[in-house]
């Protein structure tokens, strides 16, 4: 299905890195669907901060429809700051159903709408009610962001699984952790984290073959970029 749509709906040549295209392109269609998100934190998370390429494959996906490029009352909307589109949003659940085995699957839509809008209530109590159930949702996956205590400390920890070199099977390790004084700062970086739960894998990727201090300067670049641009939307 992927190969009918590369080839006979967008007119791509049948080429040996068509794979890594379509991962790019559901990576960009979900970050799309995410609500929560602004489009120059995904400039910076998908496309290295690169302004040109990422300018130019918006305008793309804008111009074969996968992104609404006129609102609902008929005005024109720059393809980098349109939504998915019907057709879009058709692509990217054709790409999530024909992924690679070892993909991750999402949690319900229904409990990530609960996540986010909970991160921008005061309401403590249905924020956690919404964690948890997001926490049940996601269960055990290759490299999960977890809540947890440790003494006085209330920290967020991505750990992932790695077989090692003669391992005879995966060991579970922490990769990288952020330690807070109380578990209110903790659940709102928490929080952020499950917003974002498409980029896990990738992340885990990073902190385990670059290390954590690599990690944590790209999370330091997307927490600035996103606070900034939140703030100025």
């Amino acid at each position: 299905m992927r190969d009918a749509f590369w080839q006979g709906e967008l007119g791509f040549g049948d080429v040996h890195f068509a794979p890594e295209q379509h991962e790019l392109m559901l990576r960009t269609l979900s970050s799309l669907d995410r609500h929560g998100s602004h489009p120059q934190e995904n400039r910076h998370d998908l496309f290295a901060g690169d302004w040109f390429f990422w300018r130019f494959y918006m305008c793309w996906l804008g111009s074969i429809g996968m992104i609404e490029t006129t609102s609902s009352i008929g005005f024109k909307v720059s393809p980098l700051e349109g939504g998915l589109s019907p057709e879009g949003r058709s692509v990217l659940m054709m790409l999530r159903a024909t992924r690679e085995p070892e993909w991750e699957s999402m949690p319900m839509a229904e409990i990530m709408d609960i996540v986010v809008s909970s991160m921008h209530t005061a309401a403590d109590d249905a924020r956690e009610e919404a964690l948890q159930a997001f926490e049940r949702a996601i269960g055990l996956r290759r490299h999960v962001f977890a809540r947890e205590r440790v003494g006085r400390s209330h920290l967020v920890t991505l750990t992932g699984m790695s077989g090692g070199a003669g391992a005879r099977m995966p060991v579970r390790r922490v990769n990288w952790s952020a330690s807070f004084a109380d578990s209110a700062a903790r659940d709102d970086l928490f929080a952020w984290f499950a917003a974002r739960v498409d980029r896990w894998d990738d992340w885990g990727e990073m902190a385990y073959s670059k290390g954590a201090d690599a990690f944590g300067r790209h999370l330091l670049e997307l927490l600035v970029v996103s606070r900034t641009t939140g703030a100025q939307s």
